[in-house]
């Protein structure tokens, strides 16, 4: 994979923004097999890591069953081959190396140590792309390194665009909890709980898993935070760049579900689909050749019973230690106009952006920071589990003018830095070490810092710090203090 399409796939996507479970077989030689509730599989092993792909965990959503709460996958007879990774689901315009797309596209990929002992901290990752697209199978996720590391890696694939977060009148009228909307967050606490079931035959601990996601997925991790039905599921969130915390809720600003509901009828009209038998009975690509722009709704009344940031405000959230944070350039590759000038705002406006080549750049990467340092903010006030902030800082060689851009810290986190062709140097290795030993043991422990790393404090806005993870990682104040006053004032009266 080479750098710029990855760069132009993130731009796009953020710019629009363990009961009956058989433990692994002993390592005789032969493909692993691993025995779960559903069935047995097969896996391969290379380099002291076992995988297993295209794990079903939720039925198809196809026919009768798209825009309904997912299924739990039945199981099967005989010996599964996990060997190659299943369909993506359905989206606009996915890399041709993810396809081939299906609406049977419920299934996560492991990840775990050939010679584990004892059971281990699980890490689940949940996939960015504005809610538009993404997959868990993208080379930039291969969970092998982590695996190494002591983790078992979990990667899950949820649905996305009109088929993952469309609500509808008709939806909401057939549905017995009466709302409509984010299928997508409920695929991924159906993955959760395909994960408390059965991560113990691979090795994991099912008393202790970190949900951790960037862009979308990091807004994700905030809602699962969020949800009741996401209680108890997960012991630790990490979020990278960009929280449902923003107060216009994402690429298509806030809807309640009754907005929500006219916007995605809508939607089915342009179609040519007035009922929900009509759009159901629509073949899958109707939903995919054109771009279109859909959002997790809050205030749903079941998965989420009011907006995020008051949920957390109220101490209502899922309370789990929280590691969070934000890149130093996120407006590099993720353009919104989240901040705008007014009559009322303009002196202030023009103090901080007046001077700056790209306002709006700046401006958003001042809002992500928002984001990020809002949810440290509320988690260790309202919660019991602490909060870590952190600002990455550190440009990919090949485009030093792109700064620290939206989706950058990935590779790092992975210590997948062999997928992107870069000149990669030692230091950049060097950083990759420190952040996923920071990952790694705050999925171990709830806590990011370990012997030979330096101490990430916790937050604490009273004395508000942070860790600049770069080559030469410091514990810093706020970056940019000015413009994050100023935005606390702006979106406050916006909320």
């Amino acid at each position: 994979m080479k750098t710029i399409p990855l760069l132009r796939r993130r731009a796009l996507a953020a710019l629009l923004l363990a009961g009956t479970a058989a433990p692994l077989a002993a390592d005789t030689g032969a493909a692993p097999q691993v025995t779960i509730r559903q069935g047995a599989l097969k896996g391969a092993e290379a380099d002291g890591v076992r995988k297993f792909l295209n794990i079903p965990f939720g039925a198809s959503t196809a026919g009768e069953r798209r825009w309904k709460v997912p299924l739990a996958a039945s199981g099967w007879s005989g010996l599964r081959d996990a060997t190659q990774f299943g369909p993506i689901c359905p989206q606009w315009r996915p890399p041709v190396d993810q396809r081939p797309m299906s609406e049977d596209c419920l299934s996560v990929n492991v990840w775990a140590p050939a010679d584990h002992k004892g059971p281990l901290p699980v890490m689940v990752w949940i996939y960015g792309g504005g809610f538009l697209g993404g997959s868990n199978r993208e080379p930039a996720y291969d969970g092998t390194a982590l695996a190494k590391m002591g983790v078992v890696l979990v990667t899950l694939n949820y649905r996305v665009g009109p088929l993952g977060f469309m609500a509808h009148p008709g939806l909401t009228a057939e549905a017995p909890y009466k709302a409509s909307g984010n299928y997508g967050i409920l695929d991924q606490i159906e993955g959760l709980k395909w994960v408390r079931d059965n991560i113990a035959a691979f090795g994991g601990d099912p008393g202790n898993v970190t949900v951790f996601g960037e862009s979308a997925g990091s807004t994700a991790i905030s809602i699962l935070q969020a949800s009741p039905l996401a209680k108890g599921l997960f012991h630790r969130a990490i979020g990278e760049s960009t929280s449902q915390f923003d107060p216009d809720g994402g690429l298509v600003g806030r809807k309640d579900m009754r907005e929500a509901e006219a916007y995605g009828a809508d939607f089915g009209r342009k179609l040519g689909g007035e009922t929900v038998a009509q759009l159901r009975a629509l073949p899958m690509d109707a939903f995919t050749k054109e771009l279109a722009f859909f959002w997790p709704t809050e205030r749903d009344g079941y998965v989420l019973p009011d907006i995020v940031y008051n949920i957390f405000a109220a101490g209502k959230q899922n309370d789990v230690p929280t590691l969070v944070g934000s890149n130093s350039m996120e407006g590099s590759n993720i353009r919104k106009d989240w901040v705008q000038r007014s009559d009322t705002n303009g002196a202030a406006y023009d103090r901080i952006y007046g001077a700056s080549k790209d306002q709006l750049g700046q401006s958003s990467t001042d809002a992500v920071q928002w984001q990020m340092r809002s949810w440290a903010k509320l988690q260790a006030k309202t919660g019991k589990s602490g909060a870590w902030l952190y600002w990455f800082d550190q440009p990919w060689p090949g485009k030093p003018e792109m700064g620290a851009f939206h989706s950058a810290e990935i590779v790092y986190v992975f210590r997948n830095l062999q997928v992107e062709d870069q000149p990669w140097t030692p230091e950049d290795h060097k950083l990759s070490d420190l952040v996923s030993h920071y990952w790694v043991n705050f999925a171990r422990t709830g806590n990011p810092n370990g012997p030979g790393l330096p101490e990430w404090p916790q937050y604490d806005d009273a004395t508000p710090q942070l860790m600049r993870l770069s080559p030469q990682p410091a514990v810093i104040g706020t970056p940019r203090a000015e413009a994050q006053a100023f935005l606390d004032s702006y979106f406050d009266a916006r909320r």
